[in-house]
C-alpha cells in the first residue's frame, strides 16, 4: 500500500497518510478526582481538579491536595502556569507538606519560589530539554515575538518576547543558557536594544548579563 520511503506511516481519521521517522504518542492528563467526590463537597476547577488555595488547601477543612489531582485557584505569577508534569507535582507535594506543618505549628507560610517561574527539565532522545515561563506563548495572545537559533544535531533555542521582555524559552541541547534566561524572565529587563543579538552564538550573554 505504501512505498518504502519512510520507516513509519501514520493514517489519520481523515484518510490522509503521512510518512515519518518515528511517532511520539502523548495522552494528556485528566485529574482522577472521582474517588474523592463521593459523599464529599469539594470545590472543583474548570479542568476537573480539586481547587486549592495558595497554601494547597482544598475547600474542605484540613484536607490538602497537590499534583495532578488539584487545580490552583490563586492569581499566578505572569510567567508561571500549572501543567500536570511530574516535576511540578513533586514541587507541589513538597510545598503542601510545608504548609501542613506550618498550619499545625500556627506559623505563616510564604509562597514557594518554584511558583514564581514555570520551569521543567527533562531529556528527549538523549537531548536535554528545558522549558521556561511562557515557553509556548501561553496566554500572551498574538502580541509576542519569537527569536530562534538552531544548530543541526546540537541545539535548538526559542525565546518568547513581549514588549521587549523575555517571557519564556525552549532550550534543547547543552545550551548553558537556562540560568541566564531564568534571571532575564524573572527580572523582566527591557531587552529591546539587544534584538537578535540575544541569541548570537558569538556573544557570551551569560557574562554580559552576569
Amino acid at each position: 500500500m505504501f512505498s518504502e520511503l519512510w520507516p513509519v506511516y501514520a493514517e489519520l481519521t481523515s484518510g490522509k497518510v503521512y510518512g515519518c521517522n518515528f511517532i511520539v504518542s502523548a495522552t494528556g492528563v485528566v485529574p482522577n478526582v472521582q474517588p474523592f467526590l463521593e459523599d464529599n463537597n469539594f470545590a472543583v476547577g474548570q479542568d476537573g481538579g480539586l481547587k486549592v488555595d495558595k497554601e494547597m488547601r482544598t475547600s474542605l477543612p484540613d484536607i490538602y491536595a497537590a499534583g495532578d489531582i488539584c487545580t490552583t485557584s490563586w492569581e499566578p505569577s505572569p510567567v508561571w502556569q500549572q501543567m500536570r508534569l511530574w516535576t511540578q507535582a513533586r514541587q507541589m507535594g513538597w510545598y503542601a507538606a510545608k504548609c501542613m506543618a506550618a498550619d499545625a505549628l500556627e506559623e505563616p507560610t510564604e509562597m514557594d519560589f518554584s511558583f514564581e517561574l514555570f520551569a521543567h527539565v527533562t531529556k528527549f532522545f538523549n537531548y536535554k530539554v528545558v522549558l521556561l515561563g511562557k515557553y509556548n506563548g501561553q496566554g500572551l495572545g498574538s502580541d509576542h515575538d519569537l527569536l530562534l537559533r538552531c544548530t543541526k544535531g546540537q541545539e535548538y533555542v526559542k525565546v518568547v518576547m513581549q514588549n521587549g521582555r523575555m517571557m519564556g524559552a525552549v532550550l534543547i541541547g547543552e545550551t548553558d543558557l537556562e540560568e541566564t534566561f531564568e534571571n532575564l524572565i524573572l527580572n523582566q529587563m527591557d531587552l529591546s536594544r539587544y534584538g537578535e543579538d540575544l541569541l548570537n552564538p558569538n556573544i557570551d550573554i551569560e557574562d554580559y548579563f552576569d
